[in-house]
């Protein structure tokens, strides 16, 4: 969770709750459109030095190891389909694990855990989102008939899907034990004697479907699955479907080699490294080597909807399961931060905003992939040490704090300039709306609309007469002309990108006392009223180069046969 200084205030002010959500609730998903060059953005450039500020600090009050660690970051941005700030930094004395004697974007680190994500993408890629639906036992008949009949000494196969592993679901727990079995013969450690004792003796850890428990053992199958729907090895098929496709010419499923190799290979200073351990049977769960380029390459092409359509991208990046926390959810494999961020530059009121992450971490390496669809940006990060397994919390920590909240700041800023205005009906200048910005407040506002000369505001809510619901309106797109997220960090040339009005009750009723207000429960309902009576909510912004310059109103044609396209009035 963000905590922001100004949410510190008003703690330190005497509110009793940890957060203050904001009163006009939006839908999940972005206040306003992400269509904001972030590299040409000040809010970019004050985050940047205050990263660089809390790295220092991070540093003098030894939360970060400065001599020991080796680090790389890449902030990326959809907007311009490329870096828009990176950072590195190696420890004194650590030059020498840089294979190359440099560290930059194209520098190998190991990935860890964030394989897993990797293994869904290609797994989604190839077989389609309908594959979490099929019983594992499609893939792996084998699995069938453990000999148990005691529901707590087996996993029952039959119940488990591919979504059920790929969501931490299967109560399939670790790999210790599998390893524990085989460690004075590993040459043991083949496919087959994974999935014999994942039949005959794996003990679960829960039902399946009882909530989401961290799965080694699951993401290790889900890699074999995926090898016999191709047909080829895992290395191959990650290859063929991603890491070819991509370019990603820095990433194996194999500790890379050869003479011009750029890596940090901490074998060269401690043999107790895991640079060079290579346990094929659990490379889907984190076996993969990667760089910031290539990491870079899979955060944009999720972004993009490049390799999966962008129904499917949108299908997969949502919650399968929760956690034990407010804040944190499960997805397949998404560890999704729910971050609370201020509504409006400036403000003690916030909105959630979900960040969907990656990490991984295999002994002195860790990795985090992070993206963050609201605002079209992603970060990846790579870091090597024997502290590394620490350290990648703060920097996470930092970038959160940081950057989206410069990111949701400049997606205001952009709104307040550009979207925001008086739009007229060119037959008649009585037939008119105006948007308008409101600090502290997600999303645009509706100051007046007007139907020759006359207040139908209320119209728009499906009402018959005036009321006094407050009305926010928020993007709910992709566009008209690309079902594509990318359609919608896209600044130049002509967007079509619908909205809906939020309806609102006067006066709010408090929001629950865990956002401020009181009682255990939500009053608010107004998800449920989007679209009730048809287009009636639903706005279409004409944007052209990042300026809105008309507004259609859809629900218009319903009363009138004919659309509403109202134009701005500079």
């Amino acid at each position: 969770m963000l905590f922001t200084a100004a949410v510190a205030c008003a703690l330190a002010a005497g509110s009793s709750a940890f957060i203050t959500g904001t009163d006009d609730i939006p839908l999940i998903g972005p206040s306003f459109l992400s269509n904001v060059d972030l590299s040409n953005s000040q809010h970019l450039q004050d985050a940047k030095s205050e990263f660089s500020n809390r790295i220092e600090e991070l540093f003098s009050s030894s939360k970060l190891n400065r001599t020991d660690l080796v680090f790389a970051l890449d902030i990326f941005s959809a907007n311009t389909n490329g870096s828009i700030h990176e950072y590195f930094h190696v420890g004194k004395g650590q030059e020498e694990v840089l294979t190359s004697g440099r560290l930059d974007f194209n520098t190998i680190g190991r990935l860890g855990s964030v394989s897993k994500l990797f293994t869904a993408y290609a797994l989604v890629a190839e077989a389609g989102i309908e594959v979490f639906s099929h019983p594992v036992t499609r893939y792996f008949p084998e699995l069938r008939g453990n000999s148990s009949s005691v529901p707590l000494n087996r996993i029952h196969w039959d119940e488990i899907t591919v979504g059920a592993l790929a969501s931490h679901q299967a109560g399939t727990g670790g790999i210790g034990d599998f390893f524990l079995k085989y460690f004075q013969t590993p040459e043991k450690l083949t496919t087959e004697a994974f999935v014999s004792f994942l039949r005959d003796e794996k003990r679960p850890n829960m039902p399946a479907y009882r909530n989401a428990l961290y799965s080694d053992a699951g993401y290790s199958l889900l890699g074999h699955v995926l090898a016999r729907i191709t047909g080829q090895s895992y290395p191959d098929s990650m290859q063929k479907i991603l890491f070819g496709p991509l370019g990603m010419n820095s990433t194996t499923a194999k500790p890379p080699t050869g003479p011009d190799l750029n890596a940090i290979n901490r074998y060269l200073v401690d043999n107790t490294s895991s640079w060079n351990i290579d346990v094929q049977v659990t490379a889907p769960s984190g076996g993969i080597f990667s760089s910031l380029a290539d990491m870079r390459k899979v955060g944009l092409s999720i972004l993009n909807s490049e390799i999966i359509s962008p129904a499917t991208t949108r299908a997969w990046m949502k919650p399968l399961s929760g956690t034990g926390s407010l804040v944190e959810l499960v997805g397949a494999p998404w560890e999704i931060s729910r971050l609370t961020i201020p509504a409006t530059p400036g403000s003690n009121r916030t909105r959630v905003s979900d960040l969907y992450t990656k990490a991984g971490g295999n002994g002195d390496y860790t990795a985090v992939l992070g993206l963050s669809p609201d605002h079209g940006f992603g970060f990846s990060l790579l870091v090597a040490g024997k502290t590394a397994s620490s350290a990648r919390w703060p920097i996470r920590q930092a970038i959160g704090e940081i950057f989206v909240p410069a990111a949701e700041r400049a997606a205001a800023v952009n709104a307040q300039e550009n979207l925001t205005g008086t739009f007229v009906d060119e037959n008649s200048e009585n037939t008119n709306i105006t948007l308008s910005f409101e600090d502290g407040k997600p999303g645009l506002g509706l100051d007046s609309f007007y139907v020759e000369g006359k207040d139908s505001r209320y119209l728009l809510q499906g009402a018959k007469e005036p009321s006094d619901a407050v009305l926010r309106i928020y993007p709910t797109g992709p566009s008209f002309t690309s079902s594509s997220l990318t359609e919608l960090y896209r600044t130049k040339g002509t967007l079509l990108v619908s909205h809906r009005f939020v309806a609102q009750r006067a006066p709010t009723p408090p929001r629950a006392s865990a956002l401020g207000g009181e009682g255990l429960f939500e009053n608010y309902f107004e998800w449920m009223n989007i679209g009730f009576n048809g287009p009636l909510d639903e706005l279409v912004f004409e944007i052209e180069d990042g300026k809105l310059v008309s507004v259609t109103i859809s629900g218009a044609q319903l009363a009138s046969g004919k659309q509403m396209v109202l134009k701005r009035v500079e």
